[in-house]
């Protein structure tokens, strides 16, 4: 997919044409990211988290959110950014993908954006810790460059790495 077919995904319109993605801005190490406003259900503060054993160790473990089980990812470790102990600025950032909820591990909530989709430019091809295929393109506001994250495709690479993909064929090939 072309990064104006997975921009026009992600937005709105606007008075003059063009179109207009609607982001929430956070921050990991020193970089900025970005995701969809309409999949961040909420943002909470950082609680205790309940570890599951055998996981891989971006996998924190799970939250209770009002009787709902989530399971919290730490995307410092997912994107081989370093480890940082969670400070008061540290938050939860709870998404709905396809019907399912997922939590992050966030340093800080900057704010919410609009850009326009012009601003928005395809991932770098140079090597990066972060999957290509998880990035919808870098966005430039205000002397800002903030990575634009694909949660559906960030979603499908932890599921394949925690196994909780659907199961081969019992009888495939070996």
């Amino acid at each position: 997919m072309t990064i104006s077919n997975e921009v026009e995904d992600h937005q709105i319109g606007s008075k003059s044409g063009e179109k207009i993605l609607e982001l929430v801005c956070f921050k990991l190490a020193a970089e900025e990211y970005a995701v969809d406003i309409t999949q961040v259900q909420e943002v909470i503060r950082i609680q205790r988290i309940t570890p599951i054993p055998q996981m891989p160790e971006f996998t924190l473990g799970v939250i209770n959110i009002r009787g709902t089980i989530v399971p919290v990812f730490d995307l410092r470790r997912k994107f081989q950014l370093p480890t940082k102990e969670f400070d008061g600025l540290s938050k939860i950032l709870v998404a709905d993908i396809r019907g399912t909820l997922i939590s992050f591990i966030v340093d800080e909530i900057l704010d919410n954006i609009r850009i326009e989709s012009s601003c928005v430019d395809p991932s770098p091809t140079v090597k990066m810790n972060i999957d290509r295929d998880c990035i919808i393109g870098i966005g430039e506001l205000e002397n800002r460059m903030i990575i634009i994250l694909d949660l559906d495709t960030v979603n499908d690479l932890i599921n394949s790495e925690i196994g909780t993909q659907e199961p081969s064929p019992v009888g495939g090939e070996g």
